[in-house]
């Protein structure tokens, strides 16, 4: 069975958590849909597949955790903090992320359209290249062989 349809580890529905330092805790799975974790700090927690529906994390502290797969549908995330946090799959329509704090976009950039014309132009030539040598090469091994 996959991770998203296990059952949850913890339910904390409606829960009030405020201020709780949970870092480094595995709440994989976990059901918190309407829980008040205002200030709560989940600094490298793993929080994949977990349920934060409707739930209030202003000001929560989520550095360098794991939310793949999240649902945060509706959270109140005003002033929280994600940067590092794996956003994968994590699904935040509806969130209110008003000073939010978000993770850079990952170091490998995406090339721009320019930039594909451009690689591809000097493939292209260089392409051609090899191309014309090697058929100048056949040419001259056709001579050589009296064709």
């Amino acid at each position: 069975m996959s991770d998203a349809g296990s059952r949850p580890h913890v339910d904390w529905r409606s829960a009030d958590l405020r201020g709780v330092n949970l870092s480094g805790v595995s709440l994989r799975n976990a059901d918190l849909r309407a829980a008040n974790l205002a200030g709560c700090n989940f600094t490298s927690s793993d929080l994949a597949y977990a349920d934060f529906r409707g739930a209030n994390v202003q000001g929560a502290i989520f550095q360098n955790a794991n939310l793949y797969g999240a649902k945060m549908q509706g959270v109140e995330a005003q002033q929280a903090d994600f940067r590092g946090a794996n956003l994968q799959q994590a699904n935040l329509g509806g969130a209110y992320l008003e000073g939010a704090m978000l993770p850079l976009p990952s170091a490998q950039r995406i090339p721009s359209p320019s930039d594909i014309v451009r690689q591809r132009g000097l493939n292209g030539q260089a392409k051609g290249q090899e191309n014309g040598q090697e058929h100048g090469q056949t040419r001259e091994r056709d001579r050589d062989r009296g064709r």
